[in-house]
């Protein structure tokens, strides 16, 4: 049974913040042709500078005066496109209230699952399968109060309800959805104006289409990459085949910032690796020890059984030769 009690406060309630949007947008032109007027005024009160100090040959503030005019109409060049760029957005007329209402039961009619308080508006989509990758149903939950924002908030949410996040970020369940909020492309004018005008169904139908698209071009995730790993160290994603754990610190690394212990076959990244001197090659840090002589670190192999390195041996045979050479003279 259609509450319509229930769909007239709703009606209401999207009135009153399409009339808050649209008073909004207007005090933004009016504070933008008040920036105008007082660059204009600082272009005229300069202009009268440059004609005095011209008159008068004053050359050096008249240089001054020169990159002051040509900073300020720069400035002023700005600011006129911002201008014309808020006159030429429409302002939609605003709906009655027997329209949203017919709105309102027209969105029950072309989605299966819709639920409509007073101050939410959600449709639950189908499951989404974008390249074999099942990322499952999303909530797109459009918030009644906050259509007054959507200048600067797209005042809805997706929500995954069956979440199947990106490997490498569990914020990314969708790979033009991050932190709920869509990433809407070509959609951005097309979802703004349906929601201006109070057309529901367009902006949940334009909603519900992009999650079913997927745009190589631009993704949080490549749908490619949906399964891999960031790497600890760079960031690459790496898929289950190309990624290396870290016997030593328990992180996950890519290719390039992983190496294998020449002593003990142990899989370290490049920070938890150390390059013996003495053989140049990689060794975990549990395959090293010092040099009892002088204490520079090496991996096993480059010390001997007195923990000694080859230069610190081979110095104390020297040593140890000519205290023999001098006891024979002696």
């Amino acid at each position: 049974m259609k509450d319509y009690k229930l769909y007239a406060k709703v009606a209401s309630t999207i009135r009153k913040q399409l009339f808050n949007l649209k008073y909004q947008n207007l005090k933004l032109i009016n504070n933008q042709l008040q920036i105008l007027s007082q660059k204009t005024k600082a272009i005229q009160k300069s202009s009268h500078g440059f004609d005095l100090a011209v008159d008068r040959n004053w050359l050096a503030s008249a240089n001054k005066l020169q990159i002051r005019i040509k900073r300020n109409i720069d400035e002023l060049a700005s600011e006129l496109q911002k201008v014309a760029n808020l006159l030429e957005i429409k302002q939609s007329p605003i709906p009655k209230g027997s329209d949203i209402i017919a709105e309102l039961l027209n969105l029950e009619n072309e989605f299966d699952d819709v639920k409509i308080s007073r101050s939410i508006i959600t449709v639950i989509t189908t499951p989404i399968t974008l390249e074999e990758v099942e990322l499952g149903r999303f909530e797109i939950n459009l918030y009644l109060r906050n259509i007054k924002n959507i200048s600067s908030d797209p005042a809805y949410k997706i929500v995954a309800l069956e979440p199947n996040p990106a490997g490498s970020d569990d914020n990314v369940t969708h790979p033009h959805v991050s932190h709920e909020k869509l990433c809407e492309g070509d959609g951005h004018h097309p979802i703004r104006n349906a929601l201006t005008s109070s057309r529901l169904c367009d902006f949940f139908t334009i909603v519900h289409q992009i999650l079913q698209t997927y745009n190589p071009d631009s993704p949080y995730v490549a749908i490619d990459d949906w399964e891999g790993v960031s790497c600890y160290d760079c960031s690459y994603t790496t898929s289950e085949d190309e990624r290396y754990y870290c016997e030593s610190c328990d992180n996950t690394f890519c290719e390039s910032c992983s190496t294998c212990c020449v002593q003990c076959d142990n899989t370290v990244c490049l920070a938890c690796s150390y390059e013996c001197p003495g053989c140049e090659t990689p060794v975990c840090q549990d395959c090293t020890d010092q040099c009892s002589d002088c204490e520079r670190t090496f991996c096993n192999d480059c010390l001997n059984d007195d923990n000694l390195c080859l230069k610190c041996e081979e110095k104390r045979k020297e040593n140890s030769d000519e205290d023999d050479d001098e006891q024979y003279v002696a």
